[in-house]
């Protein structure tokens, strides 16, 4: 190719046409129906809510080994790394002779022209290519490894925030399995303390055996929920094992209680728009939007002409001290054009098929915004439930110790039998058991919220 063909070729390369941005724009103003949203900061260290450093520890301990979060660290670094071999394919490629060559070569011939003496040649050449990547090839193709990147580093945030809000379930349900096994032995006590009075009384035919079949029918059932609740706690205490990287077996218990863990006043929340821009399965999914336009692109390059530029040059001399001399050098310079003319349709094919790409990744990041805008109104709402069910339960468990205590002091005058007392000892541990239930729902559901809303 001409020097003068070339320069009228490398214009051509801003007749590209330029693909429009894809739109991503969703509108959101809330997360659920009639709400208006007091904004304040989620903290990155979210958990740090709860108020408790065992739980801060095993946060820490959980990012720094859980295998999830090394995998996605590396899965960026290789990402970063590729989109950098990318890029480099379109800078100047220098080498000293072919490849496989030594950079000094030496050949001998046993006769010359003209049945001349034999002699020796020695070389020394080197070459340079270069792909300007016309037509928005090299552009795309930057734009397509900076979109692979950000989608590892999006899933990479996902790993970790995920493995935070694991861990603060695992720990939160974990607590409140150990609660709710101590208020169900009390709730046994009780009720076996009753069960003795009316045995006594049954000896002495005051009342029926029937009353004291229905007391060891109630303790039964309440000792069989103990079992689920004994497997339960094993269970989060394997997941806590998991999560921070560490065999079950070699696991060492943190021991946090379920009074341990503050019930925070003041939750924090960020606004729609914010939780839209940060969240990172939808910026996840966004930059698979923006790497398969860059595909689009890539596939649209194809189909204008490819121009390469190589160089080489070096010296040849019949010896060493001739080498480096003016007279000894060579040099070539070429060009290289490839205009696609007739490919069966491939070319094409693949431009139509980006294109549906394309169109799948932005529904896929429209279901990712509806997913991530549905976790948020549940977990919204859990907690509004959550919250009042707990004050109901304080409510109910504070009236309940109020009777025990009030049967305590008749019985004490006389007033009342000492059944009386114990059935109101065994009606207080029965709401203490439903109020552990509803501060660990309250205490769970905070924590998805918290999850879901960190960036």
């Amino acid at each position: 190719m001409n020097r003068k063909a070339l320069l009228l070729l490398l214009p051509l390369a801003a007749c590209a046409p330029p693909l429009p941005k894809p739109n991503t724009d969703v509108a959101v103003k809330a997360y659920l129906p009639r709400q208006t949203v007091a904004a304040s900061p989620v903290p990155d260290a979210w958990w740090g809510i709860f108020g408790n450093p065992s739980l801060n520890a095993l946060e820490a301990k959980g990012q720094a080994a859980n295998p999830d979060v090394g995998q996605a660290e590396q899965n960026l670094a290789a990402a970063a790394q590729n989109a950098v071999a990318a890029n480099g394919a379109f800078l100047p490629q220098i080498g000293l002779n072919p490849a496989g060559s030594p950079a000094l070569s030496r050949q001998s011939y046993p006769t010359g022209p003209n049945s001349s003496p034999p002699y020796t040649v020695y070389t020394l050449s080197g070459q340079i290519s270069y792909d300007p990547g016309l037509f928005g090839a090299r552009h795309y193709t930057f734009e397509n490894g900076q979109a692979l990147t950000e989608y590892q580093a999006a899933e990479l945030d996902a790993a970790r925030q995920s493995v935070a809000g694991n861990i603060a379930a695992a720990a939160i349900g974990l607590a409140g399995a150990e609660a709710q096994i101590a208020t169900t032995q009390d709730i046994i006590a009780a009720e076996q303390k009753l069960l003795t009075l009316l045995q006594g009384e049954y000896a002495a035919g005051a009342i029926p055996e029937l009353n004291v079949l229905q007391q060891q029918a109630v303790i039964l059932a309440a000792q069989a929920t103990l079992p689920p609740l004994q497997n339960q706690a094993q269970a989060q205490r394997d997941r806590l094992a998991i999560l921070a990287g560490t065999l079950p077996a070699d696991f060492t218990d943190p021991g946090i209680l379920l009074d341990q863990l503050a019930v925070p006043a003041k939750i924090p929340m960020v606004l729609p728009s914010a939780y839209l821009a940060n969240r990172p399965d939808i910026r996840a999914a966004r930059a698979q939007v923006a790497e398969q336009n860059a595909a689009l692109g890539i596939a649209v390059a194809h189909m204008y002409p490819d121009v390469s530029l190589t160089a080489s040059g070096g010296y040849a001399a019949e010896s060493l001290g001739m080498l480096f001399n003016t007279s000894s050098a060579l040099w070539t310079l070429a060009g290289n054009l490839l205009v696609p003319i007739y490919e069966g349709g491939e070319l094409r094919a693949h431009k139509k098929a980006a294109q549906a790409e394309l169109a799948s990744a932005l529904y896929a990041y429209r279901g990712a915004v509806l997913g991530a805008f549905g976790q948020a109104a549940d977990a919204l709402s859990s907690v509004q439930t959550g919250q009042i069910t707990l004050a109901r339960a304080q409510a109910a468990a504070s009236t309940a110790d109020a009777a025990y205590s009030l049967a305590a002091a008749q019985y004490a005058l006389g007033a009342v039998d000492y059944t009386t007392v114990l059935t109101a000892q065994a009606n207080a541990a029965q709401a203490a058991l439903t109020q552990t239930q509803a501060r660990t729902n309250l205490l769970l559901a905070i924590a998805s919220l918290q999850a879901a809303m960190a960036k």
